[in-house]
């Protein structure tokens, strides 16, 4: 498999004693493998590839300009064959991507969404392969299965998938998967053997540093033969369960339907290996309606193709390969890297992190040096990480190196954005963003950032703006930012008629949308696909608020106009609110129907029937689950201390009478007189009842009382109650003597140790009270004691934490004095 270099560096690849020796000897049993044979004469030559790989591109376009084949036939989907020519037109600039979607609709059943990406740049095999062919006028076009087809392919054999091998439908994936390259044990036992960090490292090691002195012939079998080692780890069955026999069946289809003529075949290499012995078949066509598939193609960004980002093909650090590809012959390659890390060296003398000039030499000669130790012709990229790592990193990779090697990862990762040509089409959702923004005269033309103020209550055209950056913030569509106004979903700012936004094009604008194209042809149907799609999800058994979620959502929903839904949501809620056990999610259900029952107007919410109603069920369930508050967790009482606080609040604007009042009040008296539990939801409970005039004073004081001495938990409860009081009725501190006066004498009384203990948790508890209100509690406390009037010390430079340690070291020279009977010296 190669020169080695295990006299270069230790692996990274970190496994147990017993699996490294399982490892170890699996490199053994590899090293005896056969190599296939290449023959450049056969009629068909199979090219294994690399996708992303510079070494690939240019072996590829060295063979087929040598061979001027009929046809060359390449690994991607067959109903992208009619882009193949905006691929080449000279004003698509790379990186692009052919993006894919299917939408597989089944009787009774929610529709099933898909989407893929099959992304190229200027070093892509396939793309090389596109415009050699293209040179010498042979036939080019794709031979993979269509998206749709792939869906339908692993679906068949999903029963024998394992769960991590599951196809994901979360959210777009990757025509070009190499999961093989990161899963596979052989190529782990490589790494090892040859001290690679990881398989990325390896294919660098191997491939990437000296592809220019190969001829194609050995450069095809060495790849070849590190392909054949990563299937070695896969079973037919496990290849039929996720699609790949099937596609291969389609790809040689696509091979036996040119039985004339010299035909090269492009493929990822882990296709290649059994390519030519593999029986051709394509699957039955597929019924599909027009607007559930679609092929386009879209501009891409290196930051997605990244696949330190999560892209699980090709190459990592696309940046770092652009270079090399665009900067070959003449040793330009070794000025790339060079010129690499003297831009990670500036990049990093503007966050101050210590790199001088000196280092950047340094890095540069160390990065040579490396190379020529490793055996490379040219650096590799974990040569000029490894000059970074040695020469910028003042301390530890995990400490002072993070900031360090994020510049050199984003550097190498690089930003750049491509472009498609005009004549390449777009789908409906983005001349439907078009046409709705020219209609209400949205400046999309330029990239600079306009400020827009919409009067949502006088003026409907305005109405139309806010939905229209509502539905594009709701689908995640880079394009608008709400800067203030009123809030419906959050309940907040409501007095306010005004909103103002901020918005500019983008390029991730029109890529984005394309992306969304999968929920709809327009933006109002995507947006209305995705709101159904998390209103099921939020009501799915078992999730967690789903009251809460489903409210909001319906909120959402009238706030970006799409009212077609909401009553029929509505209608689901009621079940959602007999079944929901979270107190916090039935206080925001009740907020939230409450918003939607007082902003009728802007909302145009006039047609939902029921709000009333339903509010009162939430307020009903509510109130029947306030006695299990005693049970919420200490890292939890702060959330539901606000639910309570919200809960009341909205039964205020629900309109109180004697029957709500004496549901609460029987809930609340149950969660006071609960013993044990979270202290803090007691004294909440002992707040609300005497805020409604349902708790007389002298029992509050008898509550707080015997919270305050409880010796529970160390003492703890009675700050806790304190805090859990104060959050839902803090004007009693000052409004009821009682309450202050009880505090007070139960703190005298306590020793120092314990009123240092006690005195963080005092503080948390006070810590909600204004400025003026903490005055206007210190002049109360300074009166008891005798005092004319508080004199507060003002010491801005010394902190809590300064002031704790003084009461302790103060405590400590008592102690120090009264054992050597000198404690008369304090007085």
């Amino acid at each position: 498999m190669g020169r080695s270099r295990q006299s270069s560096q230790v692996a990274a690849v970190s496994e147990p004693a017993e699996e490294r020796a399982e490892l170890t000897a699996l490199a053994k049993q590899a090293a005896h493998f056969t190599p296939p044979e290449i023959d450049l004469a056969a009629r068909v030559v199979y090219f294994p590839v690399r996708h992303h790989s510079p070494a690939c591109a240019w072996h590829v376009d060295r063979l087929i300009r040598e061979l001027k084949p009929a046809a060359v036939l390449i690994e991607a989907p067959r109903d992208a064959t009619p882009l193949i020519p905006l691929l080449v037109s000279e004003q698509t600039q790379m990186p692009v991507a052919v993006y894919a979607t299917y939408v597989k609709r089944e009787k009774d059943l929610p529709p099933e969404r898909h989407a893929a990406y099959y992304p190229l740049c200027d070093f892509s095999p396939e793309l090389a392969a596109i415009k050699a062919g293209l040179a010498v006028a042979a036939t080019v076009s794709f031979v993979d299965l269509t998206f749709p087809e792939k869906i339908a392919a692993r679906a068949l054999g999903g029963d024998d998938l394992e769960p991590d091998d599951e196809p994901k439908k979360s959210g777009p994936t990757s025509l070009q998967d190499e999961g093989w390259l990161s899963h596979s044990r052989l190529l782990k036992a490589a790494c090892i053997r040859t001290g690679a960090r990881d398989p990325d490292d390896l294919w660098d090691h191997l491939y990437e540093v000296d592809y220019h002195t190969l001829d194609t012939a050995t450069f095809m079998r060495n790849v070849l033969t590190y392909c054949a080692l990563a299937r070695h780890d896969h079973s037919q069955q496990a290849l039929i369960a996720d699609g790949t026999i099937a596609r291969e069946q389609a790809m040689a289809a696509g091979v036996a339907a040119h039985p004339q003529g010299r035909v090269v075949v492009v493929t990822g290499g882990f296709h290649t290996v059994a390519l030519a012995k593999t029986t051709a078949a394509l699957p039955k066509p597929m019924k599909i309606a027009p607007d559930d598939h679609q092929v386009v193609l879209m501009r891409y960004t290196f930051e997605q193709l990244d696949r330190l980002n999560g892209y699980a093909s090709g190459m990592p650090s696309p940046e770092f390969y652009q270079r090399s590809w665009a900067d070959q012959g003449n040793n330009a390659a070794e000025r790339s890297a060079s010129q690499l890390l003297v831009e990670i060296a500036r990049q990093c003398r503007k966050k101050n992190l210590g790199t001088s000039t000196a280092d950047a030499i340094a890095a540069v000669a160390h990065a040579h040096r490396l190379a020529d130790l490793r055996g490379h012709v040219i650096p590799s990229r974990e040569d000029v990480l490894d000059g970074v790592r040695s020469l910028f990193i003042k301390g530890t990779d995990d400490a002072e190196g993070v900031a360090v090697l994020a510049i050199a990862r984003k550097l190498l990762a690089g930003d750049r954005i491509g472009n498609v040509p005009p004549d390449a089409g777009q789908p409906p959702i983005v001349h439907d963003f078009r046409n709705q923004a020219a209609a209400l005269k949205l400046k999309i033309d330029k990239l600079e950032e306009t400020t827009a103020t919409l009067d949502i209550y006088r003026k409907v055209a305005h109405r139309e703006t806010s939905r229209l950056f509502y539905r594009l913030a709701f689908l995640e569509v880079p394009f608008a930012t709400f800067v203030r106004g009123p809030d419906f979903v959050a309940g907040a700012n409501l007095e306010r008629i005004q909103e103002v936004w901020k918005y500019h094009w983008a390029p991730q604008t029109e890529s984005t949308l394309i992306e969304r194209s999968l929920y709809g042809s327009t933006v109002e149907e995507a947006a209305s696909s995705v709101l159904l799609e998390r209103f099921s999800a939020a009501t799915a058994t078992g999730q967690a608020s789903p009251a809460a979620v489903a409210t909001s959502l319906i909120l959402h929903a009238c706030r970006m106009g799409l009212h077609e839904h909401t009553q029929d949501l509505l209608g689901k809620v009621n079940e959602l609110l007999a079944h929901d056990s979270s107190f916090p999610s039935l206080a925001q259900a009740l907020e939230n129907l409450l918003v939607l029952q007082v902003s009728r107007e802007p909302l145009e919410a006039h047609h939902l029937h029921g709000l009333t109603e339903l509010a009162t069920a939430a307020y009903r369930r509510g109130c029947f689950l306030l006695p299990s508050l005693v049970s919420t967790a200490s890292e939890e009482e702060a959330t539901m201390l606000d639910a309570l606080n919200s809960f009341l609040q909205g039964v205020r604007t629900l309109g109180d009478n004697p029957d709500p009042l004496q549901l609460r009040c029987e809930g609340l008296r149950g969660l006071l007189n609960s013993t044990g539990g979270s202290s803090a939801l007691r004294g909440g409970a002992a707040g609300l009842l005497y805020a409604d005039g349902q708790l007389p004073a002298e029992d509050l004081v008898q509550h707080l009382r015997g919270h305050l001495l409880s010796s529970r938990d160390e003492g703890v409860d009675g700050p806790n109650f304190l805090r859990g009081l104060l959050k839902t009725a803090r004007n009693v501190i000052w409004q009821t003597p009682e309450c202050l006066a009880c505090l007070q004498t139960v703190v005298h009384d306590w020793d120092e140790s314990r009123f240092v203990k006690m005195l963080p948790l005092l503080r948390l508890a006070l810590a909600d009270l204004t400025p003026r209100e903490t005055d206007q509690v210190g002049k109360q406390v300074a009166v008891m004691p005798g005092a004319d009037n508080l004199q507060a010390a003002y010491l801005p430079d010394v902190d809590a934490g300064e002031m704790l340690r003084a009461v302790e070291v103060n405590r400590l020279i008592k102690e120090s004095l009264a054992r050597d009977g000198l404690e008369a010296w304090l007085e």
